[in-house]
Order: C-alpha cells, then sequence, then structure tokens
C-alpha cells in the first residue's frame, strides 16, 4: 500500500512539474511491469523479456527527450491526468504493434454428414471420438482452439470425450449447451422431434441453454429430456446400453409411444411409415428390433 502511494505522488509530480531522475525510473520500472498484452500469451520466457525491454527504451526515449521543453501552463488537476493518461496509450500502442506475438489462426470448419440409414465414426483434433447415428450432421473444427473444444450437432451422435481439464469440450444442438471436461454420452436431437435426449454413459455432464444460468448437472445413468416448446426438463435414471444401442445394431424401445418408434424406424430404413389410425399414434410400445 505505501508502495502504490509513493508512485501515486510520483506520477503527479511526473506531469505536474519537474520530477527527479529517481522518479522517472521508479515510473519507467512500474510501467515496465505492467501486462499490456491484453491476455496474449508470450511465445516463450525469452519474448516477454524483449517486450519489457522495449518498454523501458521507449519510456527513457520519451523522458529524456531534450530541446522539446514547453512552458508549462496552469491547468485544471483532471487535464495532467488525461495528458498522462494519453501518453500511455501512445506509448503501449507503439510497443503493442511492434512486439511479435504468437502466430494466431482462424478456426476452420468442417461438416460430417449421414444419410437415412448410414452411419459414420469421426475422429476429432483433440483425439475424441464422434460415432455419428443415420440422418444426422456433425459441425467441428479441423483443429481445436487453445481455450475450447466446440462442436455442432443435429441429429444423434454417441461422443467418447478425450480428457482435457484445460479445454473444456461443448456441445452445441438447439437450445441446449453439453459442457465435458472428458466422458461419454449420447445426444438426440432431430428438428422432428419434440425432446432433446441426453444420456449419460460415463463421467458427469453439465447441461445448460442459452439465455438462462440454469444448469443441469448429469452423472452415468442420468437421462435429460429437454422439451424444445415449452422448455421444461426433466431428469430420469435409465441404462444408457437402452439408448446406445443403436451403435451395436440394435435400436431398444422402452414404453414408447408408437409415432416416435415409427420416426426412428424410418430414419433407420430409409423407409417411410404412414399411421392411419390416429389413436394409434399414442400406443406404447416395448420393443427391441436387431437390425432386422
Amino acid at each position: 500500500m505505501q508502495h502504490r502511494k509513493k508512485l501515486t505522488a510520483s506520477f503527479r509530480r511526473l506531469f505536474v512539474k519537474n520530477s527527479d531522475p529517481r522518479e522517472k525510473q521508479r515510473f519507467a520500472q512500474w510501467f515496465a511491469s505492467l501486462d499490456l498484452s491484453g491476455g496474449q500469451i508470450f511465445a516463450n520466457l525469452q519474448e516477454e523479456l524483449n517486450t519489457k525491454n522495449r518498454i523501458a527504451q521507449h519510456l527513457h526515449a520519451h523522458f529524456s527527450a531534450e530541446g522539446h521543453q514547453t512552458p508549462l501552463r496552469k491547468w485544471p488537476l483532471w487535464r495532467p491526468m488525461a495528458a498522462a493518461a494519453a501518453v500511455l496509450v501512445i506509448i503501449a500502442g507503439s510497443i503493442w504493434l511492434s512486439t511479435p506475438t504468437k502466430r494466431q489462426y482462424q478456426l476452420v470448419f468442417e461438416e460430417t454428414l449421414t444419410h437415412a440409414g448410414e452411419r459414420k465414426i469421426i475422429t476429432l483434433s483433440d483425439g475424441s471420438i464422434v460415432s455419428l447415428n443415420n440422418d444426422s450432421q456433425l459441425k467441428y473444427p479441423r483443429r481445436f482452439g487453445d481455450t475450447l473444444r466446440e462442436v455442432y450437432l443435429e441429429g444423434e451422435a454417441f461422443f467418447e470425450v478425450a480428457k482435457n481439464k484445460q479445454k473444456p469440450f461443448v456441445v452445441r444442438t438447439g437450445k441446449l449447451n453439453i459442457r465435458v471436461l472428458g466422458t461419454s454420452f449420447n445426444v438426440r436431437h432431430y428438428h422432428a422431434d419434440k425432446n432433446v435426449n441426453v444420456v449419460v454413459a460415463s463421467g458427469k455432464v453439465g447441461v445448460g441453454t442459452r439465455g438462462s444460468r440454469i444448469t443441469w448437472v448429469l452423472s452415468p445413468g442420468s437421462q435429460l429430456l429437454y422439451n424444445k416448446l415449452t422448455g421444461d426438463a426433466a431428469q430420469n435414471i435409465v441404462d444408457p446400453l437402452d439408448y446406445t444401442g443403436w451403435q451395436r445394431e440394435e435400436l431398444i424401445f422402452r414404453d414408447e409411444r408408437l409415432e416416435d418408434i415409427c420416426k426412428r424406424l424410418e430414419r433407420w430404413y430409409d423407409v417411410k411409415i404412414s399411421i392411419h389410425t390416429a389413436k394409434l399414434k399414442d400406443k406404447r410400445i416395448s420393443l427391441k428390433q436387431q437390425n432386422e
């Protein structure tokens, strides 16, 4: 605290009246210690030291310049402070523009599509594996960024996420954001379905909605059913194998509506199924279909 008071007093004298060389040196050392990177990560320690040396050189050149003295005018106190701020911005800007930074790259996205009756397996750049079910679409970067692994899903997929505590993995699907560090889970979100279905096989998964602070935390065997129309959500305890059976060429239905079953069979076999009797659509059926 005492050190800060000395710096503040020196800072005021530096721009209100002449200050001695020791004050200038103290100010230069303080300013050189500031983080001017705006969150930029230096490539290595040497680059950081070179940047600090450049700061000191710029400050020395600025405060040691001769032949540019002008008579001091009696300005209100805020004017010298504003002038000081302007000088800091100019110096910082000149240093930042002249400092070599770590090479930035732009994310390049790819898309993988499956048609009805088709499935694919995708290995992402971090080693995560995505099994994409039929009639689905996955959008993902060719190479992930430095702080986040982010993909976009429409349809159904099973994710086996490589662990990385420093770089969360996020699946964006409809209004839901599914965030994990390293786990396996199944997501089903088709436009024709009224619910988004998330089932966790291993690890923990956090699910949130855009524009809301509500987050559901799911553990192995947990299911989240999110109603896209009402925004209501329900959590259930289920057998993950019932929801990941499609990877084993199985379709397992537990007390589900006939209309919902027919939608999945249409995508699975690439056929069209019509139900002419309205009351049959709500009839509930349990069924295991082994690719027959």
